[in-house]
Protein backbone atom coordinates (compact mmCIF):
# COMPACT_ATOMS: atom_id res chain seq x y z
CA UNK A 1 0.00 0.00 0.00
CA UNK A 2 2.43 2.29 1.04
CA UNK A 3 4.86 1.20 -1.96
CA UNK A 4 2.12 1.90 -4.48
CA UNK A 5 1.27 5.49 -2.70
CA UNK A 6 4.79 6.76 -3.03
CA UNK A 7 4.82 5.69 -6.55
CA UNK A 8 2.18 7.49 -7.36
CA UNK A 9 3.49 10.62 -5.66
CA UNK A 10 7.21 9.82 -6.96
CA UNK A 11 6.53 9.24 -10.52
CA UNK A 12 4.69 12.75 -11.09
CA UNK A 13 7.52 14.88 -9.05
CA UNK A 14 9.89 13.16 -11.24
CA UNK A 15 8.45 13.77 -14.26
CA UNK A 16 8.27 17.85 -13.06
CA UNK A 17 11.71 17.61 -12.30
CA UNK A 18 12.79 16.40 -15.32
CA UNK A 19 10.53 19.13 -17.22
CA UNK A 20 11.93 21.85 -15.09
CA UNK A 21 15.53 20.70 -15.68
CA UNK A 22 14.75 20.43 -19.45
CA UNK A 23 13.23 24.13 -19.34
CA UNK A 24 16.58 25.37 -17.45
CA UNK A 25 18.55 23.61 -20.41
CA UNK A 26 17.18 25.02 -23.05
CA UNK A 27 14.32 27.19 -22.26
CA UNK A 28 14.20 30.54 -23.36
CA UNK A 29 12.55 34.27 -23.85
CA UNK A 30 9.81 34.39 -26.73
CA UNK A 31 11.18 36.23 -29.28
CA UNK A 32 11.40 40.05 -29.09
CA UNK A 33 9.23 42.21 -31.26
CA UNK A 34 9.48 42.55 -34.62
CA UNK A 35 10.58 46.16 -34.28
CA UNK A 36 13.52 45.05 -32.32
CA UNK A 37 14.21 42.85 -34.94
CA UNK A 38 14.35 45.47 -37.22
CA UNK A 39 16.58 47.90 -35.78
CA UNK A 40 19.42 44.64 -34.93
CA UNK A 41 18.89 43.97 -38.54
CA UNK A 42 19.92 47.64 -39.43
CA UNK A 43 22.49 47.56 -37.05
CA UNK A 44 24.12 44.23 -38.36
CA UNK A 45 23.48 45.90 -41.78
CA UNK A 46 26.25 48.33 -40.94
CA UNK A 47 28.14 46.55 -39.16
CA UNK A 48 27.82 47.75 -35.45
CA UNK A 49 26.51 44.58 -34.27
CA UNK A 50 27.52 41.05 -35.05
CA UNK A 51 24.55 38.87 -36.42
CA UNK A 52 23.02 36.58 -33.81
CA UNK A 53 23.64 32.69 -33.95
CA UNK A 54 20.01 31.08 -34.25
CA UNK A 55 20.01 28.14 -31.17
CA UNK A 56 17.45 25.43 -30.23
CA UNK A 57 15.67 27.38 -27.90
CA UNK A 58 11.90 26.12 -26.27
CA UNK A 59 10.15 29.97 -25.78
CA UNK A 60 8.94 30.51 -22.35
CA UNK A 61 5.69 32.22 -22.33
CA UNK A 62 6.23 35.36 -20.74
CA UNK A 63 9.56 35.24 -20.39
CA UNK A 64 11.09 38.52 -21.91
CA UNK A 65 13.92 40.69 -22.27
CA UNK A 66 13.52 43.54 -19.55
CA UNK A 67 15.13 46.29 -21.22
CA UNK A 68 14.03 48.65 -23.97
CA UNK A 69 17.48 48.15 -25.70
CA UNK A 70 15.87 46.88 -29.07
CA UNK A 71 19.73 45.35 -29.58
CA UNK A 72 19.68 43.37 -26.17
CA UNK A 73 16.59 42.39 -26.77
CA UNK A 74 17.94 40.29 -29.73
CA UNK A 75 20.91 39.13 -28.34
CA UNK A 76 19.05 37.47 -25.19
CA UNK A 77 16.91 36.08 -27.40
CA UNK A 78 19.05 33.41 -28.26
CA UNK A 79 20.00 32.67 -24.74
CA UNK A 80 18.93 29.74 -22.55
CA UNK A 81 17.74 30.07 -18.88
CA UNK A 82 20.92 28.40 -17.44
CA UNK A 83 22.60 31.41 -19.19
CA UNK A 84 19.93 34.11 -17.73
CA UNK A 85 22.50 34.48 -14.21
CA UNK A 86 24.54 36.95 -15.90
CA UNK A 87 22.18 39.42 -15.78
CA UNK A 88 19.62 38.77 -13.27
CA UNK A 89 21.69 37.90 -10.56
CA UNK A 90 22.73 41.37 -9.93
CA UNK A 91 22.21 43.07 -7.08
Amino acid sequence: MLKKVLVRIGVPVLALLLFAGVLYLFGGMQPPSAAARTVYAVEVAAGRQPAVEARFTIPIPGCVCHTDDPVLQVQHWVRRMSECGGCHSRG
